[in-house]
C-alpha cells in the first residue's frame, strides 16, 4: 500500500514520489537497526561474579557447554578445590590457636607439593580428610579474613564425586570454577529473535586501562557488584574494601564520556552470600561506605540502603537487579528484563517506542 498523498499534493506526483523513497529509506534503515546485534558489555571489579553470569548466560541463551567442553574445566577445577584447601591449611596453621590433627601431618605434606594436577581418588581422600578437620572448619568461618574462592565449600562437599576416573564436570560445577579474566572474551546470543553481543572484561585494576576506551558504542553496559563484599579486601589490594571499590568503579563507569549515550543495567550479585552473611550478624556497617547506616539489617532494608548508595553517584537511569549467577532460575528472568530494557532503550534513542510494534 502507498504512503497517503499530503493535503494539496496530487498522488503520483514527483514530490509524492520523493516523499515515498524517503519513507521506504527510513523504513529500511529502521529495519536495519533492529537488525543489528545489540552488543552488552560486561563489567565489574574483580570477585564480582560478572564471568560467572557470562557462563549462565552461554548456557541459557547461547550454546552452552558441550561434553568435551566441560571436560576441559576439569584441570581448572582441580586447581580450584587444590588451592583452596592449600589456603585454609595455610592460613590454619599461621593464624589459627586450633590446629589439624597431628594424624594427618602427613596428607598435609602431600597436599602441600601438589601442583596443577587432576583431582585422584587418593587426593580427593586427602581433601575430604582434611574437610572434615574441626581446625579447618573453624578457619572457612573466617574466611572473610583472607582471600578464599567462593565456591571452595561447594567443591569439597562433592570431592568424592571430582576424584573419580570418570568425572565429567556438570553444568553448575562449570559455572562455579573461577579464572582470572584477562582480555575480552565474546559470546553470542539470541532472546526471543533479538541478538546479541556480550563482551566479559578483565575485571581487575591492571586490566581496566586495557578496555575502558574500546566500546564507545555498546547498547547497554551491564554492571556486576558483588553485594556480599561488604566485609571482605580486594584480591590484588588486601587495604580496599570490595564494595567500596565496586561503587567507586560504577561512578567512574557511569559518568565515563566513553558511555554516555549507553544504557546501563545493575546486577548486585551473589544475594545468596550477603543473606547468608547477615544471618550470621556481620554488619553493613563493617563497610566503611556504609558505616552510617542506621536501619534494621533485614535484607529488604539493607539491599535498599546498599542500591541508594549505587544510584546516588549517577544521573542517567539505572535498571537494577539482586541477583545470584549461579542460580539459573534467578538469571532466567533477570535478563528478560534486560532484554526488554535494552529494546525500549533503543528504540526511544530512535524516537520510537515499544508500543508502536
Amino acid at each position: 500500500m502507498g504512503a497517503c498523498a499530503p493535503p494539496g499534493v496530487p498522488k503520483g506526483t514527483n514530490m509524492e514520489k520523493e516523499r515515498d523513497r524517503q519513507l521506504q529509506k527510513e523504513l529500511n534503515k529502521h529495519s536495519r537497526k533492529q537488525e543489528e546485534k545489540k552488543k552488552l558489555l560486561l563489567l565489574g571489579a574483580g570477585q564480582s561474579g560478572k564471568s560467572t553470569l557470562f557462563k549462565q548466560v552461554m548456557i541459557l541463551y547461547g550454546d552452552g557447554f558441550s561434553k568435551e567442553e566441560r571436560e576441559n574445566y576439569r584441570p581448572l577445577i582441580s586447581e580450584n578445590v587444590i588451592s583452596s584447601m592449600q589456603t585454609l591449611v595455610e592460613e590454619t596453621e599461621e593464624r589459627s590457636e586450633a590446629k589439624v590433627n597431628s594424624k594427618l601431618k602427613s596428607s598435609i605434606e602431600e597436599l602441600m607439593q601438589l601442583e596443577r594436577v587432576d583431582i585422584d581418588e587418593k587426593i580427593a581422600g586427602i581433601i575430604k580428610l582434611l574437610w572434615e578437620d574441626p581446625a579447618i572448619k573453624a578457619t572457612y568461618e573466617r574466611r572473610a579474613e583472607f582471600q578464599l574462592n567462593e565456591s571452595a565449600k561447594y567443591y569439597f562437599d562433592k570431592i568424592e564425586e571430582l576424584g573419580t576416573q570418570n568425572y565429567i564436570p556438570s553444568e553448575a560445577d562449570v559455572i562455579r570454577s573461577r579464572s582470572r579474566t584477562t582480555g575480552i572474551i565474546e559470546n553470542k546470543f539470541t532472546i526471543d529473535g533479538v541478538r546479541f553481543q556480550m563482551y566479559d572484561v578483565g575485571g581487575q585494576r591492571s586490566e581496566r586501562k586495557k578496555w575502558i576506551h574500546c566500546f564507545e558504542n555498546v547498547s547497554c553496559l551491564l554492571f556486576v557488584a558483588a553485594i556480599s563484599g561488604y566485609n571482605q579486601t580486594l584480591l590484588e589490594d588486601n587495604d580496599t574494601n570490595r564494595l567500596v571499590e565496586a561503587i567507586k568503579l560504577f561512578e567512574e563507569i557511569a559518568n565515563s564520556r566513553w558511555f554516555a549515550r549507553s544504557s546501563m543495567v545493575l546486577f548486585l550479585n551473589k544475594r545468596d552470600v550477603f543473606k547468608e552473611k547477615l544471618a550470621n550478624g556481620i554488619p553493613i556497617t563493617v563497610c566503611p561506605e556504609l558505616k552510617f547506616y542506621k536501619g534494621s539489617m533485614n535484607y529488604e532494608d539493607t539491599t535498599e540502603f546498599i542500591i541508594e548508595k549505587f544510584l546516588s553517584r549517577v544521573t542517567k537511569d539505572v535498571h537494577t537487579h539482586l541477583t545470584c549467577a549461579t542460580d539459573r532460575y534467578n538469571i532466567n528472568p533477570v535478563f528478560d528484563s534486560v532484554k526488554e530494557f535494552v529494546m525500549k532503550q533503543c528504540l526511544e534513542a530512535a524516537g520510537l517506542s515499544l508500543n508502536e510494534f
